[in-house]
């Protein structure tokens, strides 16, 4: 009897996430460009696995994609959408610092993307200044912020599937 070795079919919503949270590191870079961001697809991360943090963070970032119809969260989106209301991830009793080291760590798929100084810093950017002396300034950050964001997309659409792909023929991959 000959055994055949078979990859099962990855589903859909491992290869086509919905949304992904993208936060940064450290920018340790000298030049133009440096691998100082951190993609990760939600929806794969097994809730029962990680730590609280982690859920709420997790948690945030569904919700906020699905409100605002966004494919590309930036972790900065959702520090702004809780400094606007009032409060922040310290109050909630959220450690968002030991939950983004968690998530990006390596035990969960995540893609590390090269972006450039300014890009680093507008999307580090938790606050939208809305002073009438800076409104313009502030549309046109609004403005780059959102062409980063269609372009991560963009970008994670093109290299997520040969990365999955990639991780499952590995084994590196374990069901939810």
């Amino acid at each position: 009897m000959q055994s055949h070795s078979r990859t099962a079919p990855l589903p859909d919503e491992l290869i086509h996430p919905p949304h992904w949270l993208v936060s940064l590191l450290e920018w340790q870079g000298d030049g133009e460009v440096y691998e100082s961001a951190v993609a990760i697809a939600p929806g794969m991360i097994p809730r029962n696995l990680i730590s609280y943090d982690a859920r709420q963070v997790l948690g945030c970032a569904d919700l906020y994609a699905r409100k605002h119809r966004q494919r590309v969260v930036f972790f900065s989106d959702l520090t702004r959408m809780f400094t606007d209301a009032g409060t922040s991830w310290s109050q909630l009793g959220v450690d968002w610092q030991s939950a983004l080291l968690e998530l990006g760590g390596g035990q969960f798929p995540a893609l590390f993307l090269t972006i450039s100084e300014r890009a680093y810093l507008v999307i580090a950017s938790a606050t939208a200044t809305t002073a009438s002396a800076l409104a313009e300034d502030a549309r046109n950050l609004e403005d780059e912020r959102e062409l980063m964001r269609t372009s991560m997309a963009t970008q994670l659409d093109s290299d997520w599937l040969p990365y999955i792909r990639t991780a499952a023929s590995a084994g590196r991959l374990t069901s939810a």
